[in-house]
């Protein structure tokens, strides 16, 4: 008899490392490069890529580090807040991106570390846990999708399971001010009740604060029902806020009502990531100040009064998310496009970049800046597409050609002016 071997599948990279955060965070269990290994099916140096991949990110994002225990075995370190508000993100990718992990490892090995802490049975039962969930979802006049709901069964569990070990989060006045103010501080009292009636001495404010923060990230602003106190309020800051930019920069928007409720869902999430020291990517900031240097200032402009009601600044990541929904907006007039500006290039790198900065410096609105030699100008014309040549250098016109602007050094006033109409009009 022949024995057919089946291969392991091949997991890919995101699938491993969310093996190995869950696996990391389940308290009480080791984590060795061999174990790790063994678990996600590689060598020793995937492995450890996969955990300096994962430490990078979850130290960009929630300020968390993971080290190696004289052991051998990894740690996460950082704030219980930080930790359990990295789960909430990592535990919600595993169950789209490795279901079958969940149920297969994460899943017993946290029922097995219940068991072992002697927390009481009904605490953490599935049928108990989808009672106390049906009655958030309708103090919350909400309808949790079948993932959200394995979601919260799961990490109600892990809350249980790290409050029983001593690990429960802090806050500062200011997040505590916040998550009491909202509509899922109230919805996460049941919970509270249900769990003080069977684990002693259960710190009231401490799980009850952490409970509201987890529903308000899994909530999803919605600018036509959302009617609580904090919502109305975000909404007059929104409004404030467009007004705001409409008196910096002359612009109005065609839909202010559309441009309003994106600003709406966009901003109740960043508040919430702001207040809680949660982190978006970062390579945007960089590319928008390089790009749209006037769109930047005048976003940052606008959001200084949201930053004064809410008590917080916002990071430069999640200013330049704004800043790309203003200008996102400021194109939905039909007759707005992406204009092409082309700068003739010579022997002066220096000049034809401050140039090229004092047209961004001109319009709010995105341009396409490409560049070509004036070599190559003389023979060949300008691409049809190009709305405006500028050039520091002196040259003639072919016979069909965009309107070129000839500026030796700063553009003169007459000249920016005759620029923004081009562009803008």
């Amino acid at each position: 008899m022949t024995l057919v071997m089946t291969p392991p599948s091949v997991l890919s990279s995101p699938q491993r490392r969310c093996h190995a955060f869950l696996m990391l965070s389940l308290p009480g269990h080791a984590l060795t490069p061999e174990s790790l290994g063994e678990l996600n099916g590689v060598d020793g140096a995937v492995t450890r890529q996969d955990i300096a991949d994962t430490g990078l990110e979850i130290q960009r994002y929630h300020r968390l580090n993971i080290i190696t225990q004289p052991d051998g075995c990894y740690r996460i370190e950082g704030s219980v807040l930080d930790q359990r508000l990295c789960l909430v993100h990592w535990l919600r990718r595993a169950l789209r991106l490795c279901p079958q992990f969940i149920n297969k490892h994460f899943t017993p090995a946290l029922k097995t570390a219940l068991k072992q802490s002697e927390i009481a049975r009904p605490l953490y039962d599935d049928t108990n846990l989808q009672a106390l969930i049906n009655l958030c979802a309708r103090n919350l006049q909400r309808q949790f999708e079948c993932r959200d709901v394995q979601f919260l069964r799961l990490y109600l569990q892990y809350c249980l399971l790290q409050h029983q070990l001593g690990f429960t989060p802090e806050f500062n006045p200011v997040q505590q001010a916040w998550a009491q103010s909202r509509a899922e501080y109230r919805a996460a009292q049941d919970i509270v009740r249900h769990w003080q009636r069977r684990v002693a001495k259960m710190p009231h404010d401490s799980e009850h604060l952490f409970l509201a923060v987890m529903f308000m990230l899994l909530r999803t602003p919605d600018p036509l029902r959302d009617g609580h106190q904090q919502d109305l309020r975000l909404r007059r800051a929104v409004n404030q806020m467009i007004g705001r930019f409409h008196a910096l920069s002359g612009m109005r928007f065609s839909d202010e009502q559309g441009l309003a409720d994106q600003l709406y869902i966009h901003l109740a999430q960043a508040l919430d990531r702001s207040l809680f020291g949660i982190g978006i990517d970062d390579t945007l900031p960089e590319e928008m100040h390089r790009l749209y240097p006037r769109l930047m200032r005048t976003t940052q402009q606008v959001m200084g009064g949201m930053e004064q009601e809410y008590g917080l600044r916002f990071s430069p990541e999640e200013t330049g998310l704004v800043a790309v929904i203003f200008g996102a907006w400021l194109m939905q007039e039909s007759d707005l496009h992406e204009k092409q500006v082309l700068i003739l290039t010579g022997d002066d790198p220096q000049l034809e970049q401050e140039i090229e900065l004092q047209l961004r410096e001109l319009t709010l609105l995105p341009l396409n800046i490409k560049h070509l030699s004036l070599a190559a100008f003389q023979e060949e014309g300008a691409p049809r597409e190009v709305a405006l040549i500028v050039t520091p250098y002196a040259t003639a016109l072919p016979l069909f050609s965009a309107p070129l602007i000839h500026a030796a050094g700063s553009l003169s006033e007459q000249q920016q002016s005759h620029i923004r109409v081009m562009l803008e009009g």
